[in-house]
């Protein structure tokens, strides 16, 4: 695979090449595989793979970008050089850089070697570990796993390939007694196996159970802690896009202007981890074939840089921090059909932690918030969101009392991140709004705004 990936990128660029115009070509190939849970029972399995060509052109000082089959190379530089009319002009290029660290792609030849069948008999072994209580039903979820591999080429001579492989797994469990209908859910994902699918159906029964015997709650300001899941998700869809170097430059963030000064509490480092041992998007280099390498965006509370690609660092007169990523608002997996922009990778938030249960047990008056419903409403630019709390529960003098019945919580996660610390359960997590992906812990938030349902 190595050679054919690499021979397409490199044959575009020579293609480009002839035609008088600078190139970098993305190739990348994705094989997976998907079983599907409905109402207790595996309904269907499938096998997708996909083999497509980016193809990104400097002429002159307009850029162009198109895509294409491997059989229509010479169609699809046409079609960039088309688009470059309308390109946003500027002094770009395409990095020289071959500073390639030992960091590979995680690659697990388990799951490499998985078939349908395997991904069926882990479906029912997660059904039947869900439904240890004759109550509860796996309503919906599934399981997918397979490779992703790519290729990048340009015209400064790079010329780099990776490939690495991950599993994930998710299932909701309806209870249904005859006064009460509670949901409980739980998944995991991870690029080898390493986690047990028998856990994910159990803790989603689990977390039904634990719903029973909702309670709304009093409308106050109030210690809460965020779960992994939780916390991803509202970070992702606030904090996460300020930190962009192209929404500084726009004045779409409120972080401009602040590097050098504390945006976080001290207890806290927020680092993109493009090496992470754990990342979902750990490669050897990111989709323009920059080199991964660790940023650090926080350092115990203080803004240290934001994060670029290639193009957008060159707007802004910065370097490239390895954040190129193809990637399409609103999808959990990059493309090749749309132009690289800046994306986080694998973030990780760093600092002092606690155990969970010593945080609940300091806590006099607050809850706990397993997900949220609606983090997409988030405003990007202020930070400012209203989300509804879908799983949760009431903390009084440090004992959990009941699960909550509906519920919101609302405030601006910048200034909430200058009050929070960290538990110690990390878990790997998807924001399900785009390809970043957090390696995060529960954190606890002092002073935030909680509505009762």
């Amino acid at each position: 695979m190595k050679e054919e990936l690499l021979t397409l990128a490199n044959r575009v660029v020579v293609v480009a090449g002839q035609a008088g115009v600078q190139c970098e070509a993305f190739v990348q190939r994705r094989q997976s595989t998907s079983v599907v849970i409905e109402a207790g029972k595996v309904t269907f399995g499938s096998q997708d793979g996909d083999l497509g060509i980016g193809i990104r052109i400097i002429n002159g000082h307009h850029t162009g970008y198109a895509y294409c089959t491997p059989d229509s190379i010479e169609y699809g530089v046409k079609q960039a050089l088309s688009s470059a009319r309308f390109g946003k002009p500027g002094q770009y290029r395409f990095h020289d850089s071959s500073r390639y660290n030992n960091t590979r792609s995680i690659f697990d030849n388990r799951i490499a070697t998985m078939v349908t069948e395997d991904g069926v008999s882990l479906a029912h072994d997660m059904i039947e570990a869900s439904s240890f209580d004759p109550r509860a039903i796996p309503s919906r979820g599934g399981l997918s796993f397979g490779t992703m591999a790519y290729a990048v080429a340009n015209t400064n001579g790079a010329s780099i390939f990776d490939e690495g492989t991950y599993i994930g797994g998710h299932v909701m469990t309806v209870l249904k007694d005859r006064d009460f209908v509670v949901n409980g859910d739980d998944g995991e994902i991870s690029r080898v196996r390493d986690f047990s699918i028998e856990d994910v159906g159990r803790k989603a029964t689990e977390k039904a159970v634990a719903q029973i015997g909702q309670r709304s709650i009093e409308t106050a300001a109030m210690d809460v802690v965020l779960r992994p899941d939780a916390v991803f998700e509202l970070f992702s869809s606030t904090v996460l896009p300020a930190l962009y170097g192209d929404s500084i430059k726009k004045g779409e963030s409120v972080y401009a202007n602040k590097t050098g000064k504390q945006v976080t509490s001290s207890g806290l480092s927020i680092v993109d981890d493009g090496t992470h041992p754990r990342g979902i998007n750990t490669f050897i280099s990111d989709e323009e074939g920059y080199p991964s390498q660790r940023n650090v965006i926080v350092d115990r509370g203080i803004l240290n840089t934001v994060l670029y690609d290639q193009f957008s660092a060159i707007e802004s007169h910065a370097a490239s921090t390895g954040n190129g990523m193809h990637t399409d608002r609103n999808e959990s997996s990059t493309t090749y059909r749309v132009p690289p922009t800046t994306c986080a990778r694998n973030i990780v938030f760093e600092g002092e932690t606690m155990g969970e249960d010593e945080m609940i047990r300091s806590i006099k008056n607050g809850i706990i918030v397993e997900h949220v419903l609606g983090a997409h409403t988030a405003n990007r630019v202020s930070g400012d969101f209203s989300v509804a709390i879908y799983a949760g529960y009431h903390v009084r003098d440090g004992q959990i009392l009941a699960p909550l019945r509906g519920g919101m919580i609302g405030g601006n996660m910048p200034d909430m991140l200058l009050r929070a610390s960290l538990a110690n359960n990390y878990k790997i997590v998807e924001s399900g709004m785009s390809s970043a992906s957090g390696y995060v812990p529960s954190v606890r938030f002092e002073d935030v705004k909680v509505a009762g349902g």
